[in-house]
């Protein structure tokens, strides 16, 4: 693993931008999943991808982890149409779509890539839109673990890296480079301060292969404080330095990765040197506590939306209460999600946030472990449309740290935007994910 050198971006907030600034903004969602509970297969909803089919709207679809329940993909009403178990002691934990990936015998297919934390392979399924049942997994036999080393809590080497330690594959997305015909996958590793950057190669019998190019790894300590900290009686006084949620830029190739207490950095899928760019609110208790920052602990689930004009949103999950019986540590912006405008050279600036509230017989999302949206407009989504993940599925009052049961909102994106002054935009036309 090559190991880069750590930038500290030295401002951290802009200006003279305060969190009160920014309230956050009650939007509803349309529909929401069944829930998932320990009967389906000890299923546990995670992160959706949006599919967004070539020729009919009507036929996209979500694919979305489950962790020990495998996969599930859901039609744009939210009816299950598929459900894929892992192979013994897998966990699919995050997935992404490559569009147009070139197989070995010159064909193009779309994938879904995941992450699967139980056994530490990056797995693949190719995706047949025609098909009843319309993935079919195609991850190259030959596959050998993700991480088989990590580095020490001191960061200064590796070590081995048993599986059944779990610092295995955790957050992924994925990145087709049509410039270079270069297919890039990044996944983070848990527990660890450590992103890898993977190259998806085509292999013989229509197999695919992700292989390790390169790595980043920050500091273990942060501020001062040190990351890997553990305390089973102060959540505050709890740390972690793992990331998870992660996106890749199509338009610049630019990596933006959640490290779950910290915040946001960003680096070159290429090669570079990473930036923090925006701090979460950390923990009151340790040497950084920003409470200018509209993000809790932990931060999660990373997507862009891509305007037809140009115009890019980053959007991340401010989950907050994930720490433990914390009592509104960080409210209101607990359960949240962030938006940013993606500016030149891949800075950020801060828009304002949000919450997917309750609705009718739909409960409100609480710690948000993942997210995808898409600016096409979909059959009952013409202004586009924004999936979470909600970790307490029908569960307002008993976050005692015990997931029950877990499901997907999803969300009109004019409701979104509408909520922001002024208004993020709306371009259900113009804007193509295969290119």
């Amino acid at each position: 693993m090559l190991k880069t050198t750590l930038i500290l971006a030295t401002a951290l907030l802009c200006g003279t931008a305060f969190a009160a600034d920014y309230p956050v903004a009650d939007v509803k969602p349309v529909l929401q999943t069944k829930a998932l509970t320990e009967a389906d297969n000890d299923a546990d909803a995670d992160d959706p991808a949006i599919f967004v089919n070539a020729t009919d709207a009507a036929k996209s679809f979500v694919v979305a982890a489950a962790k020990n329940g495998g996969i599930r993909v859901y039609g744009l009403d939210g009816a299950v149409l598929q459900t894929i178990i892992p192979a013994e002691d897998g966990r699919i934990n995050n997935v992404d779509i490559v569009y147009g990936f070139k197989l070995d015998d010159g064909s193009s297919a779309d994938l879904i890539v995941g992450s699967d934390r139980g056994l530490d392979i990056i797995r693949a399924w190719r995706i047949d839109p025609a098909a009843a049942e319309p993935l079919s997994e195609i991850t190259d036999p030959a596959a050998t673990r993700a991480f088989p080393r990590r580095y020490t809590q001191d960061g200064t080497a590796t070590e081995d890296n048993p599986v059944d330690d779990q610092n295995t594959v955790y957050g992924l997305a994925a990145w087709n480079d049509t410039a270079t015909g270069t297919t890039w996958v990044v996944g983070t590793q848990r527990s660890q301060p450590t992103v890898g950057i993977f190259k998806l190669t085509a292999t013989a019998g229509g197999h695919v292969l992700a292989t390790l190019d390169h790595d980043f790894h920050v500091s273990p300590t942060h501020d001062g404080q040190n990351l890997f900290q553990e305390n089973d009686d102060d959540a505050l006084l709890d740390f972690s330095p793992q990331f998870e949620g992660t996106v890749i830029d199509r338009t610049t190739g630019i990596v933006y990765a959640g490290q779950e207490d910290v915040g946001v950095w960003s680096v070159p899928v290429s090669g570079g040197e990473p930036q923090l760019l925006y701090p979460t609110r950390g923990s009151s208790k340790s040497t950084f506590n920003n409470p200018d920052s509209v993000i809790s602990r932990d931060i999660e689930g990373f997507t862009i939306y891509y305007a037809a004009s140009g115009t890019k949103y980053l959007l991340t999950s401010s989950q907050g209460g994930a720490h433990g019986d914390v009592p509104a540590p960080d409210a209101p912006y607990d359960d949240s999600f962030a938006v940013f405008a993606i500016g030149d050279a891949g800075a950020i600036n801060l828009l304002g946030s949000f919450r997917v509230a309750a609705s009718g017989d739909m409960d409100a999302v609480q710690e948000s472990d993942g997210a995808d949206v898409t600016s096409v407009a979909l059959p009952g989504f013409e202004h586009g449309l924004f999936i979470t993940q909600d970790g307490y599925a029908g569960d307002l009052n008993g976050l005692d740290g015990e997931t029950a049961s877990t499901n997907f909102k999803f969300v009109d994106w004019a409701a979104i935007a509408k909520t922001f002054n002024p208004p993020l935009e709306v371009t259900p036309e113009g804007w193509d994910p295969r290119k």
